[in-house]
């Protein structure tokens, strides 16, 4: 049997099927990839050789930094266990109550000293006149208040210790007195003040029944600014 050339010619086709289709002789445009099926098996990935008894172990979830450690707090200084006499507490109170004592009796004294320098300068440098002049102006005062029957006003210009009459008054005998005068003589019209020396004065008053005479005393020893009249032996 002779075989047929054309049969001898064609190429032995292999026995398993190719999955890509066979192309088109020629070249083939872009548009033609579309057709290519792609393969389904791949072969799987070699194997990652590790030495005897180890193996792939996951790694922990990361956590972030440690913490730093913490420190411990420093133990407490240790007590002193020396107590305090009993008495230092009394002895410091009784050093300051004497300390506080003896300033207010130096401060005292010193204070009484000046005043008592301070007086005896100020009786040295006044003079008759200005003694004088001021005298009359407490007696002006006096019985010009009286006149007014303001009596509570008259009542200050005399001395803590003053005597009206001869006998010391305090402001409710002193009003007593007053309006029994003015009920007596009637009320104070006018008067006339004549001093005989800084220290003593007459007063001329004159009331609606009656015209007398007043004799007005002052304390050599007190100091014009503060000196009052010390005797009257009539309202």
């Amino acid at each position: 049997m002779q075989s047929d050339p054309q049969q001898q010619n064609q190429p032995e086709q292999s026995s398993l099927a190719s999955p890509w289709p066979s192309a088109a002789p020629g070249p083939q445009p872009w548009f033609g990839a579309a057709n290519m099926v792609p393969p389904t098996w791949f072969p799987p990935p070699p194997a990652t050789a590790f030495p005897s008894g180890m193996g792939m172990v996951p790694f922990p979830p990361y956590g972030g930094p440690a913490p730093l450690p913490t420190p411990l707090p420093a133990p407490p200084a240790p007590r002193s266990t020396r107590q305090q006499p009993w008495w230092l507490p009394l002895a410091i109170t009784f050093f300051i109550v004497a300390s506080l004592a003896s300033c207010g009796l130096a401060t005292f004294l010193a204070y009484q000293q000046t005043s008592q320098l301070l007086s005896q300068s100020l009786r040295q440098n006044v003079s008759p006149a200005t003694l004088e002049t001021a005298h009359r102006t407490v007696v002006q005062n006096y019985y010009t208040a009286i006149q007014q029957q303001q009596y509570q006003l008259a009542y200050i210009e005399l001395a803590s210790d003053a005597t009206v009459q001869g006998q010391h008054l305090d402001l409710n005998g002193y009003l007593q007195l007053a309006r029994a005068q003015d009920q007596r003589f009637g009320k104070v019209s006018d008067f006339s003040v004549d001093d005989q020396d800084p220290y003593h004065f007459t007063v001329t008053v004159w009331r609606d029944l009656a015209i007398y005479d007043v004799h007005l005393t002052f304390a050599t020893q007190a100091l014009p600014t503060l000196d009052r009249i010390s005797s009257a032996d009539g309202i």
